[in-house]
């Protein structure tokens, strides 16, 4: 016969699975309920329920947002976001979605309280984290997010993507980002580059404004196999002399996307001739069309891609370069690059 002590265990058991199951469906729930976090800034954030309302306060987050498939979920947006064509072109509704301000000029809490978010992404420059702190009193969870370089980048894409409760977002944009730099760095392995081309970068403030080697584009200059002239400077952006630029000597140029087309004129002058990019005319724009590359976002990566096959040509297929541009463009936003009308950037002294 069958004790009455394993007849008691076998039901305890069977009572345990049993409540083991009916809890499965509350358990996948707390995944978006109850979720304590921290930050870009170091900054513990707790977020109670779901994440269906997402304010976003500058072009970067905003760029992640999207890069991430969540742009459905804006309610605030930055307000040089809302004219940005690749959000046009990817979320034509984008264009009535509520402006919040800017970085540079100010945000506007109020306007960002009147959209009852569920979450708000900032910055971690100038009134950012008392910002988020402040919303944070009033009930509302904020994050800082900090993509200054690549793996920041794919940080702040886990963040977000945690935040909001999404784990399945995040797959597509960090690995394809990834794919994009091993290709370069397949490209440009072993001896494939016996001297490094050296490389002048102007900034969106003027032609002899540059990065520093704690930005975002001297990371993306140096992965694309160059040299980055200014590379010993630090901070943000610095401004630097003409004779400086031609002690420099460097043999290509790139310029911001937000650059002014007009000072590029002064390269024109006598002075710059003897410049090794000006004279063999490697002086490009960076792309594209649609939302700038040399800007933190994953597109960045593409920079490197881009740019890696301008300086040195005879080791990329530009047909292979710009199928993966497309395919980057088509696996985060349903449409490659050509089908959203973008376009990359013309060399500016006229040789392609």
């Amino acid at each position: 016969m069958i004790s009455t002590r394993f007849t008691k265990a076998v039901r305890i058991s069977g009572l345990l699975l049993l409540i083991t199951f009916l809890s499965l469906p509350a358990m996948a729930q707390d995944k978006t309920r109850g979720r304590v976090i921290t930050d870009m800034a170091g900054r513990p954030v707790t977020i109670n329920g779901p994440v269906n309302r997402l304010v976003t306060t500058y072009k970067p987050a905003t760029l992640c947002v999207f890069c991430l498939g969540l742009q459905k979920k804006l309610v605030g947006i930055d307000t040089d976001s809302r004219k940005d064509r690749l959000h046009q072109a990817v979320y034509p509704g984008v264009a009535g979605v509520p402006a919040v301000g800017k970085k540079s000029a100010g945000l506007n809490l109020e306007t960002i309280l009147s959209v009852k978010p569920d979450l708000v992404i900032l910055y971690a420059q100038k009134d950012g984290r008392a910002l988020a702190d402040r919303l944070q009193h009033l009930g509302i969870p904020a994050i800082i997010i900090v993509p200054e370089t690549f793996d920041s980048i794919k940080q702040a894409l886990e963040l977000i993507t945690r935040a909001v409760g999404d784990d399945e977002s995040l797959i597509p944009a960090a690995s394809r980002m990834d794919d994009v730099l091993a290709l370069v760095k397949e490209k440009l392995a072993g001896p494939v580059i016996e001297k490094k081309k050296r490389v002048y970068y102007a900034s969106p403030r003027g032609l002899f404004s540059t990065t520093s080697g704690n930005m975002l584009q001297d990371e993306i200059l140096a992965t694309a196999g160059l040299v980055n002239v200014s590379h010993d400077l630090s901070g943000y952006f610095q401004e630097v002399s003409p004779e400086q630029f031609i002690r420099w000597n460097p043999d290509v140029m790139v310029l911001s996307q937000s650059l002014d087309s007009s000072v590029t004129r002064r390269l024109g002058s006598p002075v710059f001739q003897g410049v090794p990019a000006v004279a063999d005319k490697a002086v490009y724009r960076f792309p594209s069309t649609l939302s700038p590359w040399d800007f933190p976002s994953p597109l960045s990566v593409l920079a490197t891609l881009w740019l890696a096959a301008k300086a040195y040509p005879d080791h990329f297929d530009q047909g292979q370069t710009m199928k993966m541009i497309n395919q980057f463009h088509r696996d985060l936003f349903g449409q490659s690059l050509s089908d959203m009308g973008g376009e990359l950037a013309d060399n500016i002294l006229g040789r392609q």
